[in-house]
């Protein structure tokens, strides 16, 4: 697994951004406030993001593009993340394409 926090672009410094590798081997990419308080502040609700929980994601570029308005990015990131995913590959049905699946009953 790889996880990366990373720094929040100007404007941006309410919110935790992470994106990584994960054992389940997908990307994932957060981008979450965790101080926010919808009682105490209503009216300043923060924008969420959320990739890899439900889809697997097998180019970090998808990740990255997703976080990119909120964080500053390496040049370096791309790269680290695809070496954590070829430490830890997706499973093979992961990667099939249609034509190697088998066809719906």
């Amino acid at each position: 697994m790889s996880l990366y926090t990373l720094t929040p672009k100007p404007g941006f410094e309410r919110y935790t951004i992470q994106v990584g590798w994960n054992p389940h081997r997908t990307y994932f990419a957060t981008v979450v406030d965790f101080a926010w308080d919808p009682v105490t502040d209503p009216d300043n609700q923060p924008d969420t993001v959320r990739l890899g929980l439900h889809a697997a994601i097998l180019d970090p570029i998808e990740v990255l593009l997703a976080v990119e308005p909120y964080a500053e990015i390496s040049t370096a990131l791309a790269a680290q993340l695809r070496a954590a995913q070829a430490a830890h590959p997706p499973p093979p049905q992961a990667t099939a394409t249609a034509d190697d699946r088998p066809a719906w009953p």
